[in-house]
């Protein structure tokens, strides 16, 4: 199998990783890409990013109140 990030994959196709990526691995190598994008600009001081592993995305939340999206106009890159 494959190690990637400490885990044990079988040799193939993986379509998602723990960690959000897809991965192709043989014997020789392993090659991944991410399953989501990094948030663009956004600002700052009323905004913070989380992390949400279950549906592999970034979200930009508002500060004072972290159920609500920030809407200060942030862009995915």
């Amino acid at each position: 199998g494959c190690m990637i990030n400490g885990k044990l994959y079988p040799f193939g196709h993986i379509e998602r990783t723990e960690d959000c990526y897809k991965c192709d691995c043989d014997e020789v190598e392993v090659e991944c890409c991410s399953l989501f994008f990094n948030p663009g600009s956004h600002d700052k001081k009323k905004c913070k990013v989380v992390f949400d592993k279950k549906r592999c995305r970034y979200d930009v939340l508002q500060r004072d109140d972290p159920s609500q999206p920030c809407s200060s106009g942030f862009s995915a890159v």
